[in-house]
């Protein structure tokens, strides 16, 4: 009898549960923030690439600084200065008469586009609570969006750990974008964000770029302007066209491009933003060489190696931009 009974009163309960997940709020992340992370673009590549960065982050001081590869590049996004912000950029450049000359670039807002400080984590504001999961032995709420647009079709997913019964903010641990193409029928995208050291206290003086600098406009094409002043936009936005995708048509242009079918182009495409990717993250490393868009960018690994004979990537030939 009693058994029965406890049995009952189970089922009540189980009935009355709140499910998992509801009423939560979407994590927030302060208005200013310090955080590390690591950028993996598994298609990159035969073995992939792995790209560090860390990001100052001032919502309230309209600014933002983010550096890649130990600050080997660094970037300074001010959204005070000039009419409408500017972006600074300090990266090692390859000449041919000096290797690694320290350059200074600038990429100014305009009305239509003005600068705005840039988060490292994505806005979450459409973001739905999926599952708790453990990750990295750390047990994470789980928000998803998809996106779709065309034949693309993009999930994205935040691991994200909230302090019980405290104010403080979120902390972000992971990032993954994967992408479905219904056309193709293949997922044939997929980046992920690794983030550690997270904090939400930052030093003023860290988003003030150094003095004496003498700026010169970024080179030419003026479509890469914005992917090289701030690379990290592309990945935390969960736009289903990014400025890796615009680019595209400018390059269809350029090499006077035509594809038999629609599928083609989807792949010819899907090629080409991995090679813009390779070639971005390569350059922000600053190597003794750079890597340039040439005529092989919206081809397959093997169809690369069967036209060079499989002695050298023709996407790692050095092109000049001037």
């Amino acid at each position: 009898m009693w058994r029965l009974l406890a049995g009952f009163v189970l089922l009540l309960c189980a009935a009355d549960a709140v499910p998992v997940g509801e009423n939560r709020t979407v994590p927030d992340f302060g208005k200013m923030y310090h955080v590390k992370g690591e950028l993996n673009l598994p298609y990159s590549g035969d073995s992939g690439i792995k790209e560090p960065f860390e990001v100052w982050y001032d919502l309230e001081g309209n600014r933002s600084r983010i550096d890649y590869h130990n600050s080997t590049v660094r970037t300074f996004l001010t959204g005070n200065d000039l009419d409408y912000g500017v972006i600074y950029k300090i990266t090692p450049v390859n000449t041919e008469t000096e290797v690694q000359a320290i350059k200074y670039f600038q990429l100014k807002g305009t009305k239509e586009d003005p600068i705005r400080p840039q988060a490292a984590l994505p806005d979450l504001q459409d973001f739905e609570f999926e599952k708790m999961e453990d990750y990295a032995g750390v047990q994470c709420e789980v928000w998803k969006k998809v996106t779709q647009a065309g034949h693309k079709k993009n999930t994205y997913r935040l691991w994200v750990k909230r302090p019980e019964g405290s104010d403080s903010p979120a902390v972000p641990y992971h990032f993954e974008m994967e992408g479905f193409n219904t056309l193709l029928e293949s997922y044939n995208d997929k980046y992920m964000i690794d983030y550690s050291d997270f904090s939400s206290q930052t030093e003023s003086d860290i988003f003030t770029p150094p003095g004496g600098m003498t700026c010169k406009e970024f080179p030419d094409p003026p479509e890469e302007h914005q992917i090289l002043a701030n690379p990290l936009q592309d990945y935390v936005s969960t736009s289903p066209v990014s400025h890796a995708h615009r680019l595209f048509g400018s390059f269809k242009e350029k090499f006077e491009r035509q594809y038999e079918s629609e599928k083609e182009h989807e792949e010819r495409e899907n090629y080409f933003l991995h090679t813009l990717r390779h070639v971005h993250s390569t350059n922000r490393a600053g190597l003794s060489f750079s890597l340039g868009i040439n005529d092989f960018a919206d081809k397959s690994a093997a169809e690369k190696a069967k036209r060079t004979g499989g002695l050298i990537i023709p996407d790692q030939i050095k092109e000049d931009t001037k």
